[in-house]
């Protein structure tokens, strides 16, 4: 069996609408120079023992180039992997698999010989047995595996004795469970580390399941064919459930057991705008509506103050909730880090929450998929003063353009911090307020290894404040942040915290001048 090119799939229980295959998906590279034909590389990944390892990610890329492929492939049952069509020379690959150790190496292509990946640790298997009832067995089961640390559900049907069996399982966490036709089992947990020896068999009785049915729409109102529908567990059991709505928008998922859940949909362009909980009981169906709103999109040019564009400043938009950052925590199992770079934007949370885009050569630039409602838009350049523009109304579909955005230069004030010895302190905070105006946020910073501190303000007059652990506090009242301004020094005496536990009342700090 060919490997799989690395692509996300999770157990489907979906009933009406097959997904069409994205051919792309099944093999990402950016193309190079043509060097050479082509050739596949053929390979296993195996434990430290010789078990071959299903589900292992493989990762290959050209050896000190920072541009070119990146070509992924997923083993197969039997451990094999195919990375498709590399170019001639040497390649850099990287296996992994939840449990095991990391394996890098180099190896030149073509290669006759199949390459054999050997990861760190020892296999092991989980199996079990499905019931129908207490003794008859449920041939042709469908049973699925997963964990925190599995970056994909795996699957498998149970035999004509209703027997299953997962192998090559590393370190962690496992947790199964059965279904056939509308009934399902319990899941079944399985905690594998170093001292685990032999695992004994799971049973998985089967009984009535639960259905959720329903419709995704958008906020007019109109059905959205080929959303993905999740329906996780609360708390999760590590084993969502999900499909893909069909050209009414409708969907079915299940069997399930009684419990509490909550649905969630996606599809790109759209922003999730509330996820129901829903408590199911054996043998009933529960209806769901979905909703879904067209996502906004944010554009315009960021310049500095002299009118010249400004190439790869980040711009953010933060939607707000009552004025506050809006954050917002899903239930279910997080993906690995590898599996989390390669997901798109907002599937770790609500998309929209907060979005980025850097400004392209000319300055400009777009922040997609946004929520609707009130939002802050925040440009952050690394040598110049950050702006921020709020609010921002965003109503569904909305394509604002903002136009040009001036960002200030802003005056660097610099300085050192020392203790009254003229050691260095590094970790003092330093704080510019602006004086006249105790409603603007003080700017803060902290001194480094060298006691030295740099301070991009707005143009006008500042009060900076420096304390720091055991030491009085220290306050120089007025700097005038104009052009270039001498740097200032700090010398801090010996102190401890005031009664109430502040820090303690500020003594008169100086400007330092240079020669």
């Amino acid at each position: 069996m060919a490997a799989i090119i690395f692509v996300a799939a999770g157990g489907l229980a979906c009933r009406g609408f097959k997904p069409k295959r994205d051919a792309a998906a099944d093999a990402r590279s950016v193309a190079v120079p043509e060097l050479g034909p082509p050739v596949d590389l053929v390979g296993t990944v195996q434990d430290s023992r010789g078990t071959p390892l299903p589900d292992a990610l493989v990762i290959a890329w050209p050896k000190n180039k920072h541009s070119g492929s990146v070509v992924q492939a997923r083993s197969n049952p039997d451990g094999r992997f195919v990375l498709p069509r590399l170019l001639p020379g040497t390649w850099t690959l990287l296996a992994e698999a939840a449990g095991f150790g990391t394996l890098e190496l180099d190896r030149v292509v073509p290669d006759s010989e199949s390459v054999v990946l050997a990861l760190e640790g020892e296999g092991r298997s989980l199996s079990g047995l499905v019931l129908s009832s207490p003794t008859r067995a449920e041939a042709g089961a469908h049973v699925v595996l997963g964990g925190p640390g599995l970056r994909w559900q795996r699957e498998t049907l149970a035999d004509a004795h209703g027997v299953f069996s997962f192998a090559g399982l590393g370190l962690g966490r496992f947790t199964v469970r059965a279904t056939h036709d509308k009934l399902v089992s319990a899941t079944a947990s399985q905690v594998i580390e170093e001292n685990t020896g032999h695992l004994a068999p799971v049973r998985l009785l089967l009984g009535p399941g639960a259905f959720v049915q329903g419709s995704v729409r958008d906020d007019m109102g109109r059905n959205l064919p080929g959303a993905a529908v999740d329906v996780l567990t609360m708390p999760s059991d590590d084993l969502p459930v999900g499909c893909q709505s069909d050209e009414e928008g409708k969907f079915t998922v299940g069997p399930m057991r009684p419990g509490r859940y909550q649905v969630l949909a996606r599809l790109e362009g759209h922003i999730l705008l509330d996820a129901p909980e829903i408590s199911l009981a054996a043998g009933n169906k529960v209806r769901v509506a979905a909703r879904l709103a067209r996502a906004a999109l944010v554009s315009g040019r960021v310049l500095d103050q002299d009118g010249s564009p400004l190439r790869a400043v980040p711009v953010s938009v933060v939607g707000l909730v009552g004025g506050r950052d809006e954050v917002i925590v899903l239930p279910g199992a997080l993906p690995t880090a590898a599996e989390a770079a390669e997901l798109p934007p907002g599937s770790l949370a609500r998309q929209g929450s907060i979005r980025t885009a850097l400004s392209d050569a000319q300055g400009h630039f777009e922040v997609r998929g946004l929520a609707p409602g009130r939002a802050r838009l925040e440009v952050s350049p690394a040598d110049k003063l950050p702006l921020r523009r709020e609010p921002l109304l965003l109503v569904p579909g909305d394509a604002r353009d903002l136009g040009d955005l001036v960002v200030p230069t802003g005056v660097v004030v610099s300085g050192r911090v020392l203790d009254q010895d003229g050691q260095v302190l590094e970790g003092a905070q330093v704080e510019a307020r602006a004086s006249g105006k105790p409603i603007r946020p003080a700017i803060r910073v902290t001194s480094d290894p060298q006691g030295q501190f740099l301070i991009r303000l707005p143009v006008g007059e500042y009060s900076v404040a420096v304390q720091a652990k055991d030491h009085a506090s220290q306050t120089i009242p007025v700097v005038r942040a104009l052009w270039r301004p001498d740097p200032l020094e700090f010398r801090l005496a010996p102190g401890a915290a005031s009664a109430d536990g502040g820090p303690p009342s500020p003594s008169p700090g100086v400007p330092a001048h240079t020669q």
